[in-house]
């Protein structure tokens, strides 16, 4: 079978664009701040992982982003720069042989919420003529096939934390069938609105850690308190290494493999003894033709709440067995924050350049061991580590479960 191969990256975060943010996280920064998109102080958390000097206008004409979401923005902007740092011409490829596929969690939802208020207070008058094109989730994705003139299928995946994922999953699906020969495949996410961080802030899910907020994130530590809600999004470009060597693309990994699992429990919680989750990583190895033993690095959900974090370190010993207490695991949401259902898109991009420069990145704030959690998490300073095969986790509300396999092309 024809592998399928990463052959452009883009992203939107917390700690910049790609390169500014491969080098936040090897040198393990954080781009966790408080938060200025609007006023906090009526909540208990008050920062999050917001994105700075982005201009969505070198992405999008005028009329566009007037009318658009963030969070459609934020996705345009990460599927160009992938299509560019993967040398795409679009005039040399037919544009029905080329998908999108992008997942999110709640999609253009503060847009629908601020032209909800523009009704009540100011009259319906001024209500925005494009909101029934532009509050609906397959925004995303139908945006960028518009802009970028792509005809093949134009998805988008909404299922929680695991829609990035997912959408890199479907699109593999796709090429591999012989639907289509190239994919642009990510995810998006803007939620740093009030109404949404309200019911966040009230499901006291976020760490409410006093001090520095570039400290608050910590994955599998004893002091963990919560996640930090984060915005931004990644995109793979995708296609069939015949293909890729057709246009003499350069190849930055393969995606081997994809396994997703429910665990039909709890909104919120994920089962406990971990079973289903694990065997979304065990599907995703079959499928790539790997075995736990293959295995150099997972890349964590590592959300850093109390339960999950346990639970993932239970799940990783499920799935690996004996190879769990030597593989090195991280989470680079300690740096980036929680970008909902953009965070696995966003891990996918690390892991391509995780690949590329055989560096795992940190775990920061990893100071205070628990014991439930007793794996290698690479704390605090990136490690330098033979690789090939990578294993990255997404687990999502609504007992979702997702793991992604990259491998190194050489």
């Amino acid at each position: 079978m024809d592998r399928i191969v990463v052959t452009g990256v883009g992203c939107v975060s917390p700690l910049g664009t790609l390169e500014e943010l491969w080098s936040g996280l090897v040198e393990g920064r954080s781009g966790v701040g408080f938060i200025t998109a609007f006023a906090s102080e009526p909540y208990k958390t008050r920062i999050a992982g917001q994105v700075t000097g982005f201009d969505p206008l070198a992405f999008m004409p005028q009329r566009e982003v007037n009318a658009t979401a963030r969070c459609v923005q934020f996705g345009v902007a990460a599927a160009r720069m992938a299509a560019t740092h993967g040398g795409l011409d679009f005039s040399r490829i037919d544009p029905r042989r080329i998908g999108v596929y992008m997942g999110t969690s709640i999609g253009p939802l503060a847009l629908a919420v601020e032209q909800h208020t523009v009704c009540l207070e100011k009259g319906i008058s001024r209500v925005h003529p494009m909101a029934p094109a532009q509050n609906h989730t397959g925004v995303l994705a139908s945006e960028i096939s518009i802009l970028l003139g792509i005809k093949g299928p134009s998805m988008t995946i909404a299922s929680a934390c695991t829609s990035g994922a997912d959408a890199l999953g479907i699109a593999m699906s796709q090429i591999r069938s012989g639907v289509i020969d190239v994919a642009i495949a990510g995810a998006s996410e803007a939620p740093l609105f009030p109404t949404l961080f309200a019911a966040f802030d009230r499901l006291a899910l976020m760490s409410r850690r006093p001090g520095d907020p570039c400290a608050a994130c910590r994955p599998f530590s004893l002091a963990r308190d919560g996640i930090v809600l984060s915005e931004g999004a990644g995109v793979c470009v995708l296609e069939s290494e015949q293909h890729a060597r057709s246009r003499k693309a350069l190849m930055l990994a393969e995606l081997a493999g994809f396994g997703a699992t429910s665990d039909a429990y709890h909104h919120f919680q994920q089962r406990p003894e971990g079973e289903e989750a694990a065997r979304a990583i065990e599907v995703a190895l079959m499928d790539a033709k790997a075995v736990p033993d293959d295995v150099d690095y997972v890349s964590a959900h590592g959300t850093g709440t109390l339960s999950n974090d346990a639970i993932e370190t239970i799940v990783i010993k499920r799935a690996l067995g004996s190879r769990a207490s030597t593989v090195p695991v991280s989470s680079i949401k300690s740096m980036t924050g929680h970008l909902m259902g953009a965070c696995a898109a966003l891990e996918a991009v690390a892991c391509v350049k995780t690949l590329q420069d055989q560096i795992v990145p940190p775990t920061i704030n990893l100071h205070e061991r628990d014991p439930a959690c007793d794996l290698d998490y690479v704390p605090n300073e990136a490690r330098r580590v033979r690789m090939r095969t990578i294993v990255s986790n997404s687990f999502g509300f609504g007992s979702r479960n997702a793991a992604l396999v990259f491998r190194s092309i050489f």
